[in-house]
């Protein structure tokens, strides 16, 4: 698999092991610092998450295993919103170029009233986050109404791996091993 740790804690817990959150645990991790690398990184995710979706999902039937639930409809409503917005881009960009019918016609990409509330909600998200942050990381809130772009950001880039990772995930021969070259992890040469 291409996300042994997805892999390992969903063969876990349909084991009836406990894989818990840990609020207060700290880690360190090294971000890609080009788009590239950030590519490389969620296609990987996103097609390791699908690989092990496909090779687990038989025995989610089973009762006994029903903690699963959540984490399976989550992971496919997941993928069809992606596949869902890349056909609202696709309606929306055939529309401009060629022109379609009323009822299926995507006049803008852009929010209207919706676009405010999520850009709030956004946002009072990101201070919280800050907020709790700060007591480790100091000048978190320079860069404070830029984030109003990172969900903008997050999600397109995310519709885009979920798009091209399915059918690499799906289709991938079985019996090969998963390999992967790590991407830049945020240490950039000196130039």
């Amino acid at each position: 698999m291409l996300t042994e740790d997805v892999d390992v804690s969903w063969k876990l817990q349909t084991r009836h092991w406990d894989v818990r959150f840990e609020p207060n645990a700290l880690c360190w991790i090294l971000m890609p610092e080009t788009f590239r690398g950030l590519w490389k990184q969620r296609l990987r995710w996103a097609t390791g998450g699908m690989q092990v979706l496909a090779r687990n999902w038989q025995p989610l039937h089973a009762w006994k295993v029903r903690r699963m639930w959540p984490v399976f409809t989550e992971y496919i409503v997941s993928a069809l919103w992606g596949y869902a917005m890349m056909g609202v881009i696709l309606l929306w960009l055939f529309g401009t170029v060629l022109g379609l019918p009323v009822p299926i016609q995507v006049p803008t990409l852009l929010p209207k009233w919706t676009g405010v509330v999520i850009g709030t909600t956004c946002l009072l998200q990101v201070a919280v986050g800050m907020t709790l942050d700060s007591r480790v990381e100091k000048g978190l809130f320079r860069n404070y109404f830029w984030m109003i772009w990172y969900p903008l950001a997050f999600w397109l880039i995310n519709v885009f791996t979920t798009v091209v990772s399915v059918p690499r995930a799906l289709f991938r021969s079985t019996g090969k091993r998963a390999r992967w070259k790590s991407p830049d992890r945020g240490l950039l040469p000196d130039r």
